[in-house]
């Protein structure tokens, strides 16, 4: 097969660029890039070149006598008020000539006088004009009264939001194109109501966490349905990285921004349950670009952001001086705690400082002997070096400028039989953290055919290959480098001795390690090829009548690679070791739908029914090796000690699906559907379970009782109610499984891995929904409020069990939840007149998030409590308590009474339920102690806030516009599991503290400090579950701001191009917040704690289409 490329001599064959590139040495993806863009220039040739493949590009045919030739057409467009509109379409119809309009609204375009032309334009009413002779044409266009017309995509098919009766947010591609990220959902936060957007790291590639209204599962995933195209896509992270050192590979990383043309994310059952059991959580639709009728348009669009800092300060450590004269206190402490004088207390206070230190080449002297005394440091004079007056800056040896970079070209155009997108994208994602960086190149081809009158065919293809490489940003104190600059690397460490010159190979004191030596000592990697086919057909049967089948098959690679030297501490026992992973996705999903949509008169009948069936399938391999012979063979075939293993696990959906669809006289609109779903998660007696939905809609402004009411152009009031489920987490959870990793003098064996409950059964949801949609000033105007509850049935959770079985736990279902609230939105242009346009939007959400019941076994008359933890890097970092009638994010744990201003020392209520003045003393009546252990756990905080949501403003001049988006949270509890690393009271002996803790604790000098007093007697306070870790959660932080500028197209249409656009963009740019130990933007429990902090990026692009 030889592809034909146009050049200006003709085509070059494929086959001879092969020999060429043979001939060059190139990287993997080098390949990967070139393969793509020799695709991408085919099909682009193919919609230049006409008749033979040796054609040249030709855009008009040449006259012969006899035939029509084309004149000059001139003209202008305005709105209704004589305004001129910049960059409508002009299309001369029928053919793919077409142009646009310039800053003055006026425009130029070759066509025969016979011809008509099209004219479109965003909001405003699409019109085709016939030339009939003129050679000057002047357009007034009309504003579509309403966004009531606007399309949106909805489960299986497209409404327009006018008749859409289920609660939906529909954010278009313009939102979201110059936002510096990897992945769509970072660019969604704040975008919509009731939806919560939080990434469990700010690592490049970490995966980001969707909640939609609330938390509606305990055990089982609230993670939301994610729809590309109309097939449900793989989600979450991918490989097995996460399992060795905690860094999360996103596989939604896969889909290009630049490819998307919107996001509709659906939030009632209405919205949702023809999805079934997967949209409990609600729905995020995707839809990709399309080819648009016209010639072929190319962009080409480059970016660059750097990222020189946090968004805000992090747990940032006190000086070194400062640190020293703390540790100093501890010692000191330790000493007159015990009774022994002054003097003595200093001299071994000095002496412990002199051990830990001298090492490093420096030893300490104070001029009195008192326990706030200033401690001198002195550099040691034995060695290659005197060090004193220098620390090491560890933050600049570890942390970098972080550099953002994407470029994108897609070329799309079509005629009315083809159309078709590609696009080609490379993006690179270095972070702050040296270690961490993410590199994806990404290629999508959307092709659409009609074959003859009644068929249409379509294919969407996408590739992405990527690699990821991380480091454990939990709490961990070998490889968290961000962990180590905060905690655990003095400035007094340095990465060599000081004596010597030789790195430094042994652990610090703090337990920390010397990461300029050892990143050379150890490797890893995620490589990630996606590869995601959907081709649909399309039969028209019928004006009206028509059956759909889909069919899509998604499959994701994964090849992860960790390697450990004989010097590094996590590979010298075994003298080296290396492991290789390999983890394939696939899902395979086909759909087949018959729809039915017909106009009588004022009555409008829309009918779907349809088949659909899934299969899910993971398989997995690993192999290690231990005992490599050298450092510079990172291959498990090398090794001398080999182990291996391998499996596979998977599930499967069949489902049933219908739906109906009623609306009179374009004011009354009813729908109904029902998805009957069988799953091989559950067991036979259970596996089917029955989703259905009922909606309706009321154009009340179409009534006459509101005729005299000229300002309102919108009034519309939604109603539904539904039902829709989820899934357990694991696919065996119903049925008792044998393990077979046991072996007995060689012979394989194996036993009862699992204990199970045969009827397990669904998480049920039944979501109500009300919404009043409303406009005025002909739309100027617009906004949503509303309602919903949702209450969810059956949540399964792992629940404690007799230990006589040889286990702990199984799998039940436990309890209920409730989630209810409002939502506004509310949006509109302050401004609209002539050149310029000042709009703004506003959406929050209310949401109350409530146990309201914990199963009962029998005999007892309330169900259990259930504590839990933040799985978030499994550090334990929050405890958490279910309790009927409580939070779902109800923090559990001592309540502290704040610091005691005579002594300096930690005070704690303790909460005897029996006797509320139990203690050693009161505080404003209640009873309180020095001793946590004293205490009793409680309820102390809850992490749902008051009050979240998104605002904006954006304002246009002529080319120029400047747009700004805020994200805000007010209310609720934030538990900070890190700070009790960092602000100790005297716990560890050689860790460095944040500056924090410097600025407030008790001294002697200054009692009024927030802080209690740091003391040498390893006080253990600051780590328990306590509201001491507690803080407010509030914060407004500016997300986005966008300054950009079109060029003038006059100009532009001399060089050939119809748009270039030039912008700069900043992200976390501003924050504020009562919090101000690290960054409030949380996790998804609202709790912080080691995982990588977000940047400061300024990003610089360019956008140019011709």
């Amino acid at each position: 097969m030889k592809i034909l490329i146009p050049s200006s001599s003709g085509c070059i064959q494929s086959d001879k660029i092969g020999a060429t590139l043979r001939r060059v040495p190139m990287s993997r993806h080098g390949w990967i890039f070139i393969g793509f863009l020799i695709c991408f220039l085919s099909l682009a040739g193919s919609s230049f070149a006409t008749g033979s493949p040796g054609n040249h590009l030709d855009f008009y045919p040449m006259k012969t006598m006899g035939e029509r030739v084309p004149a000059e057409i001139n003209g202008t467009v305005t709105d209704a008020s004589g305004l001129p509109l910049i960059g409508v379409n002009i299309q001369v119809k029928g053919t793919t000539r077409g142009t646009v309009t310039d800053l003055e609204g006026a425009f130029t375009i070759e066509a025969e006088l016979q011809d008509s032309l099209v004219f479109s334009y965003i909001g405003y009413q699409t019109q085709t004009v016939a030339i009939d002779g003129q050679n000057n044409i002047q357009i007034i266009m009309q504003e579509n009264v309403s966004q009531l017309d606007e399309v949106i995509v909805v489960a299986y098919g497209t409404s327009t939001r006018g008749t859409y009766t289920g609660a939906a947010s529909v954010i278009d591609s313009r939102e979201i194109q110059d936002i510096p990220t990897t992945t769509f959902q970072n660019a969604l936060i704040g975008k919509a109501p009731g939806v919560q957007v939080a990434s469990s790291s700010g690592q490049a590639g970490a995966t980001t966490s969707i909640r939609i209204r609330g938390i509606g599962s305990m055990n089982a995933s609230n993670e939301p349905l994610y729809v590309v195209d109309g097939v449900p896509v793989s989600s979450g992270n991918t490989g097995q990285l996460s399992g060795y050192i905690y860094a999360t590979n996103n596989v939604m990383n896969s889909i290009n921004p630049s490819d998307i043309e919107s996001i509709t994310i659906l939030k009632d059952a209405a919205a949702s349950s023809l999805y079934g059991s997967r949209a409990a959580n609600g729905v995020v639709l995707i839809t990709t670009k399309k080819g648009k009728l016209g010639k072929p348009r190319f962009t080409l669009r480059s970016s660059i952001g750097f990222t020189p800092s946090w968004a805000t300060d992090n747990y940032e450590p006190a000086s070194t001086q400062d640190n020293v004269n703390m540790l100093y206190r501890v010692f000191h402490d330790y000493n007159t705690g015990r009774g022994i004088g002054e003097a003595d207390a200093n001299a071994d206070a000095l002496r412990r400082l002199n051990v830990k230190f001298n090492k490093h080449g420096y030893y300490f002297e104070t001029n009195g002997t008192g326990l706030a005394e200033n401690v001198n440091i002195r550099g040691m004079t034995d060695g290659m070096v005197n060090r004193e007056g220098q620390y090491f800056d560890w933050e600049d040896a570890l942390f970098r400028t972080g550099v953002y970079q994407t470029n994108d070209i897609s070329v799309s155009g079509g005629n009315e039989n083809t159309r078709y997108y590609s696009s080609l994208s490379y993006t690179n994602d270095m972070n702050r953290i040296k270690i961490n960086g993410y590199d994806r190149i990404t290629g999508r081809v959307n092709l659409s055919q009609k074959i003859g009158e009644r068929i249409d065919f379509s294919s969407n293809i996408n590739i992405s290959s990527s690699e990821l490489t991380g480091f454990n940003d939990t709490r961990n104190l070998s490889s968290n480098y961000y962990l180590q600059t905060r905690n655990l690397l003095w400035g007094l460490y340095w990465p060599t001795d000081y004596k010597t010159g030789e790195p430094w190979t042994a652990r610090y004191g703090s337990y920390g390690q010397n990461n300029v030596y050892y990143d050379n000592e150890w490797e890893n990697s995620g490589n990630t090829l996606r590869l995601s086919a959907t081709e649909t057909l399309q039969v028209n049967i019928l004006p009206g009548l028509n059956a759909r089948t889909v069919f899509s098959y998604d499959n994701t690679r994964t090849k992860d690679h960790i390697y450990y030297s004989a010097n590094h501490f996590n590979g010298s026992n075994a003298g080296g070791t290396v492991s290789d992973m390999t983890t394939n996705y696939s899902k395979l999903v086909s759909s087949t739908t018959l729809n039915y949509d017909q106009v009588f008169g004022r009555h409008r009948l829309g009918l779907l029914a349809g088949f659909e069936a899934e299969k899910n399938q993971t398989d997995f391999q690993r192999s290690t090796g231990n005992g490599l012979p050298s450092s510079a063979l990172h291959t498990v075939a090398t090794a001398g000690e080999l182990d291996a293993s391998a499996y596979f696990w998977g599930n499967t959906i069949q489902s049933y699906l219908s739906r109906a669809e009623y609306s009179f006289d374009d004011r009354y609109y009813l729908s109904a559907s029902f998805r009957r779903d069988g799953s091989s998660k559950l067991g036979p007696d259970t596996r089917w379970g029955n989703f259905y939905s009922v909606s309706g809609a009321w154009r009340l402004d179409k009534e006459r009782f509101f005729n005299q009411t000229s300002a309102l152009s919108n009034l519309r009031l939604r109603a539904s109610y539904g039902v829709n489920g989820t899934l357990p987490s694991t696919n065996y959870g119903w049925r008792s499984l044998t393990a077979y990793g046991i072996s007995y003098l060689e012979q394989a064996g194996g036993g009862i891995s699992t204990i199970a409950d045969a009827n397990l059964t669904w998480e049920t949801n039944y979501t109500t929904n009300v919404g009043l949609d409303f406009g005025f000033l002909e739309e100027r105007i617009y906004g949503t409020i509303e309602y919903f509850n949702r209450d969810s049935k059956d949540l399964l959770q792992s629940v404690p069990i007799s230990r006589v079985t040889g286990f702990s736990s199984t799998l039940k279902n436990v309890g209920e939840i409730n989630n209810r609230g409002l939502e506004l939105s509310l949006g509109g242009d302050l401004i609209r007149s002539g050149n310029v346009r000042w709009g703004i939007n506003l959406n929050a959400s209310l949401i109350n998030s409530r146990v309201t019941r914990l199963y009962r076994a029998e005999g007892e008359e309330e169900g259990a409590d259930i504590i839990w933890y933040d799985p978030t890097g499994s550090d334990a970092r929050a405890q958490f308590m279910f309790r009927e009638g409580e939070s779902t994010l109800a923090f559990y744990g001592y309540e502290w009474a704040g610091v005691d201003p005579a002594n300096g020392n930690n005070r704690w209520y303790v909460n005897d339920p029996t006797d509320p003045t139990a203690g050693e003393f009161l505080i404003d009546g209640r009873g309180a102690s020095y001793s946590w252990q004293d205490a009793n756990y409680v309820l102390i905080g809850d992490g749902i806030p008051d009050v979240f949501g998104g605002f904006g403003t954006d304002l246009e001049v002529k080319g120029i516009s400047l747009s700004a988006n805020f994200v805000y949270k007010i209310g609720g509890d934030l538990y900070d599991g890190a700070s009790k690393d960092v602000v100790d009271d005297g716990y560890y002996w050689e860790r460095i503290r944040a500056q924090y803790q410097y600025d407030n604790m008790w001294t002697a000098e200054d009692p009024t400090r927030s802080l209690p007093r740091i003391e040498g007697f390893d006080p253990t306070d600051a780590i328990q579950f306590s509201s001491r870790n507690l803080y407010d959660a509030s914060f407004l932080r500016l997300k986005n701001i966008t300054l950009a500028y079109n060029l003038p197209m006059m100009f532009l249409q001399k060089v050939g191009m119809d748009n270039t656009r030039i912008y700069f963009n900043g992200t976390n740019l501003l924050t504020f917040s009562k919090y101000k130990l690290a960054d409030p933007e949380v996790n998804q429990y609202s709790t912080r704690g080691w995982e990588t902090p977000y940047g400061k990026t300024f990003t610089f692009g360019i956008e140019i289409g011709f």
